[in-house]
């Protein structure tokens, strides 16, 4: 096994969400949460049904900086 350390920068564009506003805190939460689950759906191992796959979302890996680990 080895160890690496990197940082990678994702961008997540949205179009036409529903969202409810509940609050300025809470809905910014879900939106964030949204952008957090879409992200992590379209990794090929998610374990989250693919039926949540949202195509008002474009997800764009934009910085990989990844490097050995101590």
């Amino acid at each position: 096994m080895a160890k690496f350390k990197g940082e990678l920068t994702f961008k997540v564009s949205f179009n036409n969400l529903n969202i409810p506003v509940l609050g300025q805190r809470i809905t910014n939460r879900i939106i964030y949460h949204k952008c957090a689950t879409q992200i992590g759906l379209r990794t090929p191992w998610t374990k989250i049904d693919r039926k949540y796959l949202d195509k008002n979302f474009k997800v764009e890996l934009t910085e990989v900086s990844i490097k050995p680990g101590d």
